[in-house]
């Protein structure tokens, strides 16, 4: 019994020290972005109540003409990664889990095999390419950057809550004369939005805080948000506060997206990690 009381609180304690350890860096963050600069680069930081203002919040929405545009571009980018992935990667992965491909398997391994390669690696190739297609500076060539590592991504997770559908349920449709993509369409799919939701999730994530190809990719017309908060540090000065209070500005996006939407996320993984 006390073995059994002790197991439990080592794993409380494990657990709460794990969150805490998460969550300080979060913490730091929203307490850099409410201290003056002088507060703040003192050794140690001045945490005295004359040292606390909203003046880095004032100043960024004051002069936000660079993080409004660029909130919207990752936006509009985030959100439109997120759906073609979805369209693709779902019928992409219902094809290799349930359909008769030739050379399904290996079709499979190269789509994981994209995920090997380091983004450094690539984006020079990337960007004489794009430069070719008349895509640099462009919301459309960011879009297709984002999805050749969020796709494969994608298309695995839903390759997994795929073939762990029972097939009993297509075996009927085919029965009624339901071909694969009605199949596909009226009965795999309205089963499978909690997955689609989390990977869906995902997708967005990682698109809305890309930074290497962004930073290539882009000009002045369509910087991401990453790309905007990197512009508080100068090469003479950097606003440490204004810094912290844009990434602060720029979290709540997908920190409010994450909090509405968690039962369903969680539903998402939880089905696909028991159906797996």
């Amino acid at each position: 019994m006390n073995r059994g009381r002790l197991g439990r609180v080592g794993v409380g304690a494990g657990l709460a020290a794990f969150v805490l350890w998460t969550l300080l860096p979060i913490l730091w963050l929203v307490i850099s972005s409410l201290l003056r600069t002088k507060a703040l680069t003192s050794r140690p930081p001045d945490l005295s109540a004359a040292s606390w203002t909203l003046g880095n919040y004032r100043e960024v929405l004051a002069s936000g003409q660079a993080l409004g545009p660029a909130l919207l571009t990752s936006a509009i980018v985030s959100l439109g990664t997120t759906l073609i992935a979805l369209a693709l990667g779902s019928a992409a992965g219902y094809a290799l889990a349930r359909l008769s491909i030739p050379g399904g398997d290996r079709i499979a391994l190269l789509v994981l095999a994209t995920q090997m390669f380091p983004g450094i690696v690539i984006v020079i190739p990337l960007f004489i390419v794009m430069s070719r297609l008349g895509l640099i500076d462009t919301r459309a060539g960011l879009i297709v950057v984002y999805l050749s590592f969020v796709l494969p991504v994608v298309i695995w997770i839903l390759k997994g809550f795929f073939e762990a559908i029972p097939p009993e349920l297509e075996k009927a449709a085919a029965v009624d004369g339901a071909s694969a993509w009605n199949t596909f369409r009226l009965v795999v799919l309205p089963i499978s939005w909690p997955p689609l939701f989390a990977a869906g999730v995902f997708a967005f994530i990682e698109a809305w805080n890309e930074f290497l190809f962004a930073v290539v990719l882009t000009r002045l017309h369509t910087k991401t948000v990453p790309i905007a908060i990197s512009e508080f540090a100068g090469q003479y000065q950097t606003k440490i506060g204004e810094m912290m209070a844009a990434a602060v500005l720029a979290s709540l996006p997908v920190v409010a997206l994450a909090i509405i939407f968690r039962k369903a996320i969680l539903r998402g993984f939880a089905e696909g990690a028991v159906k797996g």
